[in-house]
């Protein structure tokens, strides 16, 4: 997907599984999470406890090593 933007469709959910997740899915304002990945690409979705309800996100990723990230645009008026 790198250099890509464009909108995940539901195939891409179907055919790439997890890869690392929150314990608990639960509806607190903060949520915090320690993951050990191999290298590769990934795609962090951040998402409201309720289904169909738009929120504000931020978002930080620390890694022990060098690694770049981009954004993928999935709105009309993004804010970065």
């Amino acid at each position: 997907m790198q250099g890509q933007n464009q909108h995940l469709q539901k195939d891409f959910f179907l055919y790439n599984a997890s890869k690392a997740k929150c314990k608990t899915y639960i509806n607190l304002r903060e949520v915090t999470e320690r993951f050990r990945l191999p290298p590769g690409e990934y795609v962090i979705l951040p998402t409201t406890f309720k289904a169909h309800e738009e929120g504000e996100f931020l978002l930080r990723v620390f890694s022990e090593n060098k690694s770049t990230s981009e954004p993928l645009c999935l709105s009309a008026d993004p804010i970065w």
